[in-house]
């Protein structure tokens, strides 16, 4: 088993132990606020110096094991760099067979085109202009290793360490980068510059600097991303530049990029240009200036006798006759037939062609150009790359071949065309889900993320069950559609994103914990501030300010600024986590998409958890302090600031009435915050589009197996960390076939920004009808406070939504609005007043029920039988006649609405016997309740019979009738208990105390 090296076990161990340390103390806590003990402030803050004491202490022994600094000299680097590149061209060299049977000859001299330096400058510095010559004409062939280390001591000669290789299409330029890269590694110095090739296909001068392409290339090939690195090694001239490909760049750009090498790479840095030597001429006769003290070779044709020869060397399969073809070669030296072999290309084509099929090379004979031969080979490549090897067993899966070829080739085209489009040679994977996924893609992914959270809020619903901690439907809805808007936005605000890689790096740590605070602030910035200028504006030129609009702002805005800290938090660890490696890594396709996975994975996991642990403590916390603080600056009377008003807080206007509801709640903010985290990364972006590809079957369901599979059949290349069709000849003959409309090159995306636009407004469109259309959103009163004054009793009115009616203490019958805090203007009401003087004919204190004012005649007794009581009701509403309800045994204490719910309460040995009576099944409920701490008030109860209260000096406690569940201490006020009153559905709860009525929802 492979150790780890010493410095990530000391990170993995720091890492441990402070998460462990992290767990432990929010358990702790947990246990602590749910049990309620600790309510004043000076155990409060004892235990918050225990946690942080402890913290600290875990935090000093976490230093004891440090992590090792990484590599600061450039020297270091650049050992480090150069095991990475050699490891991956050495790779790349055995995935092109370039080592069998042998290297194809290849010879060179110095071009007779009218390109390169004079020759004062070619030999200024040099001691002897002997030196130069033998470097400018040279031969490669025989066996690798060997034609690697001629080429680099042959370069190595040049002066300057600058050269420009030139040939034709096809001729091995490449190769000789390749070769010439990996010769210059095998004897390479420690600290000496590292020789890294490039492919200047991808790099527009006009958009970008040599140094900063240079830099971006090396650093998402090699450190994840990270760019200090290749920056100090290109300022400490660390790096010999071996840059591929000029003509593959648009032409309006050569000139501008031969100018800006010539300016960036001054003396002392090594670069190696390669380009065919047609349009390398034409930018020089067009004024670009030539590569300054670089001397200039030009590849020669393979010539007849080197291409019997390799091609003699071959192990071809029995049947496969090339002696008519040597014989024309050698009749016709000068032919179509030998030009359109005398490319390194042709001839690899030609071996696998004709090393895979069952043709013959004579058919090449029959063609009379050598574009005609060329082509040829092209059309057949990639059903020789998938055949299998004629009289090998075991090999590949010889069933379908011909079926995978036809698909394979299907494919490959789609990707040459898409390359064409974009006039490019990389294929970079975390490009294509911005340039090729449908302007729809975002749409149906936010729906998918809603209608996942909705699906969620739903089964949380049915695990409690109907009597808990769940929200209501309509609020799952509301909920959904409020998750679909956020992913919908984030997909379209964060198109493009490089891959990431993940490393536990103490170094950088502040920085990146800082930057992901800050995108925090900035993405709470962007809609609040122009919603809390809006709003104040609004309130301003309407009724004006006032202490009920202070509070519907300050209450919410608080609640929102918790949400806003769980959200910096929790990018702060997610940007803390998605940091880049300290030392260089093999540049792969494969590697960079593994890498961002693990980072996306894991930074989103974490930050969510963290999100979905701390978003609703910190929104209670912040609320409860906000509360405290404008009712201490307005003289209200207040709750004190205690651990019990905060789990008060928690359970009624937050949902975490118990660990149960904890524990099936924290897991949604959480899993939504990682969705939004994921959404915003290159691998899940590329993950939903080649899905959506291959449902369409444009690309295979795995695109990163099948691109390694075609680069092991040679039809692809790797690139610093990209993939290149083997040749550009190769891309441009599989675009060509495609049909005319596939092969048209993509309009501007001029609409993109107003389709973005108009996105932005369907959301906040669907968010406003989701608000006014969906039923029910409004019962949780945004109020929490409303001046009734001194109030005797009080009910919801169960005919009109948010109204509360009230009695006072001299009898006067009030409405109030829970949303607005104002009062109702209504007519009068036929529960008169002197009702409330207690007239002889009544007894008892009266009952304030959803239907009217019910009070008790005189108790009645006949002989033995227990005594009894008849109520009269008054209703609210005038012109209603009074009802008689039926004599009872035992004590009634409220009638819910249309009187079919009565409670009764019955005290034994100081224990509560409280019983529902279904005034239309006779079904009875009966459940023991405490009474030693509640005095003769009278019990309440909803009006759908689901639950009972009763307040009494500073506590309050309900039943639930289901499970005959009590819940006790919801009130920590200062004030006594005046009055209470539950709704219909009794999820709130009135409460009159000191001239106040709070409106509470309740969670459970």
């Amino acid at each position: 088993m492979t150790r780890l090296p010493i410095h990530v076990q000391r990170q993995w161990l720091r890492l441990s132990i402070l998460v462990l340390s992290a767990l432990a103390s929010f358990a702790l806590g947990w246990i602590l606020l749910d049990s309620g003990q600790y309510e004043d402030y000076e155990q409060l803050v004892a235990w918050i110096g225990l946690f942080v004491s402890i913290a600290a202490l875990l935090v000093s022994l976490a230093q004891l094991f440090p992590t090792l600094p990484p590599p600061t000299d450039a020297g270091q680097l650049a050992d480090d760099l150069a095991v990475s590149v050699r490891a991956q061209w050495e790779e790349e060299v055995a995935a092109r067979s370039l080592r069998t049977p042998r290297v194809i000859p290849l010879d060179w001299s110095a071009t007779r085109r009218p390109v390169a330096a004079p020759p004062e400058e070619l030999h200024r510095g040099a001691s002897d202009g002997l030196l130069l010559r033998p470097s400018l004409n040279g031969r490669l062939e025989g066996d690798f290793d060997a034609a690697a280390r001629r080429l680099a001591e042959g370069y190595r000669r040049t002066p300057a360490g600058r050269l420009v290789v030139l040939g034709e299409p096809g001729s091995g330029k490449s190769v000789l980068a390749a070769i010439l890269t990996l010769g210059l590694l095998a004897e390479r110095e420690a600290g000496a510059p590292v020789p890294v090739l490039l492919t200047l296909a991808g790099w527009d001068p006009l958009g970008e600097s040599l140094k900063d392409w240079i830099e971006r290339t090396l650093g998402t090939a090699y450190y994840g991303g990270r760019t200090e690195i290749p920056r100090m090694l290109l300022q400490a001239q660390r790096l010999l530049l071996v840059l591929d490909g000029l003509d593959e760049m648009p032409e309006a750009a050569r000139r501008d990029a031969v100018s800006t090498i010539n300016t960036t790479c001054g003396d002392g840095v090594g670069v190696v240009l390669t380009c065919r030597s047609t349009e390398f001429q034409d930018v020089i006769a067009g004024g670009a200036p030539v590569l300054r003290r670089a001397p200039v070779v030009e590849v020669a044709p393979v010539s007849t006798t080197d291409m019997i020869a390799y091609l003699s060397d071959i192990n071809w399969p029995d049947g496969v006759q090339w002696e008519p073809v040597y014989t024309h070669l050698r009749a016709n030296p000068d032919g179509p037939m030998a030009a359109a072999l005398s490319t390194p290309l042709a001839l690899t084509l030609a071996r696998t062609v004709y090393s895979n099929s069952d043709r013959g090379p004579g058919e090449l004979l029959d063609f009379d150009s050598s574009h005609a031969v060329q082509d040829h080979l092209l059309d057949h490549i990639v059903t020789a790359a998938y055949a299998p090897v004629p009289g090998r067993g075991g090999g590949r899966d010889t069933d379908g071949w011909e079926r995978d070829a036809k698909q394979a080739e299907k494919y490959l085209t789609y990707l040459a065309v898409y390359l064409q489009q974009h006039r490019e040679r990389d294929l970079v994977w975390w490009l294509l889900s911005q340039r090729l996924s449908s302007p729809l893609t975002g749409l149906a992914v936010g729906t998918a993320v809603g209608l996942l959270a909705t699906l969620t809020m739903i089964v949380r619903i049915l695990s409690v069950g109907p009597g808990g901690d769940a929200p209501l439907p309509e609020e799952s809805v509301a909920i959904g559609v409020g998750c679909a808007i956020l992913a919908t936005i984030v997909w379209y605000a964060a198109p493009g994103a490089s891959p990431g890689a993940l490393s536990l790096r103490r170094e950088g740590s502040l920085g990146r914990l800082g930057r992901g605070f800050s995108t925090g602030l900035k993405l709470a910035a962007t809609p609040a501030l122009p919603v809390c200028v809006a709003g104040g504006i609004a309130i301003s030129f309407s009724d004006g300010w006032n202490e009920a609009d202070l509070v519907g702002i300050i209450m919410p805005a608080a609640a929102v600024c918790g949400g806003v800290l769980a959200l910096c938090l929790a990018l702060a660890v997610n940007s803390w986590l998605d940091a880049p490696p300290e030392h260089s890594k093999k540049a792969s396709p494969a590697d960079l998409l593994r890498q961002d996975r693990a980072s996306s994975l894991t930074g989103a996991l974490a930050g969510g958890a963290l999100f979905g642990a701390i978003v609703v403590p910190l929104c209670s916390i912040t609320w409860s302090t906000a509360f405290i603080l404008f009712s201490a600056a307005t003289s209200t009377p207040t709750p004190f600031s205690t651990v019990t008003f905060i789990k008060d807080n928690l359970s009624s206007n937050f949902g975490y009435g118990s660990t149960l509801a904890f524990i099936l709640t924290a897991p949604l903010p959480g899993a939504v915050f990682s969705l939004l985290i994921l959404l915003t990364r290159a691998w899940p972006r590329f993950s939903i589009l080649r899905f959506h590809l291959a449902i369409q079957g444009k690309l295979p369901w795995n695109l990163m197996h099948f691109l390694s599979d075609a680069r092991d059949r040679q039809l692809l290349r790797q690139s610093a960390g990209t993939y290149q069709f083997r040749h550009i000849r190769l891309q441009e003959r599989l675009a060509s076939l495609a049909p005319a409309q596939d092969r048209s090159a993509p309009g501007p995306r001029t609409g993109q920004r107003s389709f973005q636009v108009a996105t932005g407004a369907t959301a906040v469109a669907l968010l406003l009808a989701g608000a006014l259309l969906i039923p029910g959103t409004s019962d949780r009163s945004p109020f929490e406070l409303i001046d009734t004054g001194r109030v005797t009793l009080m009910t919801f009115d169960p005919h009109e939504r948010n109204a509360l009616i009230t009695v006072d203490v001299d009898g006067s019958i009030k409405k109030w609005n829970t949303e607005t805090g104002g009062e109702i203007a209504t007519p009068g009401h036929s529960a008169q007043a002197q009702n409330f003087k207690y007239p002889a004919k009544f007894s008892g204190i009266p009952i304030a029920t959803p239907d009217g004012l019910l009070l008790h005649t005189k108790v009645t007794s006949e002989g033995k039988v227990a005594p009894r009581r008849s109520y009269e009701l008054f209703p609210w509403r005038k012109g209603e006649p009074s009802r008689r309800v039926k004599s009872t045994e035992g004590s009634l204490n409220y009638a819910s609405s249309g009187l079919r719910y009565l409670l009764q309460t019955d005290a034994v040995e100081s224990k509560y016997s409280l019983r529902r009576l279904d005034t239309q099944t006779k079904a009875k409920v009966d459940c023991k309740v405490p009474g030693e701490t509640y005095g003769p008030r009278p019990w309440i109860m909803s009006g759908n019979g689901a639950r009972a209260a009763i307040g009494e000096g500073q506590r309050i406690y309900i039943v639930d009738f289901a499970d005959c569940r009590g819940t006790d201490d919801l009130w920590s006020g200062n004030k006594y208990i005046d009055s209470l009153a539950l709704s219909h559905s009794g999820r709130e709860l009135a409460l009159s105390a000191g001239g106040v009525t709070w409106i509470r929802t309740l969670a459970h």
